[in-house]
């Protein structure tokens, strides 16, 4: 499920995102509070409404931007700074899939499928 809603500026394909209520409009997140969502791609500016919209996917499978490297075998979701990473002990609210058959591992900084409950 994806929406084109109001984000915080200028934020790129992968970022993640919660609602921002000092902003009214989506920020980079730092937490796993709800709703969460991910950037399917890069924010464009509104010149009419002088404002920053982009297209973000709050449920299913979304590429996010890692902020650590991913192990192999994927794991429960959390989150710092707009970026995904594994955390064993998170709520389960998303989860970081395994890596791809073919794939090399991923780095910080890499687009990784994720899966938002």
């Amino acid at each position: 499920m994806f929406c084109t809603v109001k984000v915080s500026g200028q934020l790129t394909r992968g970022d993640v995102v919660a609602w921002n209520e000092e902003l009214n409009a989506f920020g980079l997140a730092s937490t796993m509070s709800t709703p969460l969502g991910v950037l399917s791609e890069d924010s464009t500016l509104d010149d009419e409404l002088n404002a920053y919209y982009a297209p973000v996917i709050f449920a299913g499978i979304a590429w996010a931007r890692s902020s650590r490297s991913i192990p192999d075998q994927g794991g429960e979701m959390q989150v710092e700074n707009g970026r995904v990473y594994v955390d064993n002990s998170a709520n389960g609210a998303g989860i970081i899939a395994p890596l791809p058959r073919g794939q090399a591992s991923r780095p910080a900084d890499a687009l990784v499928m994720t899966h938002i409950r």
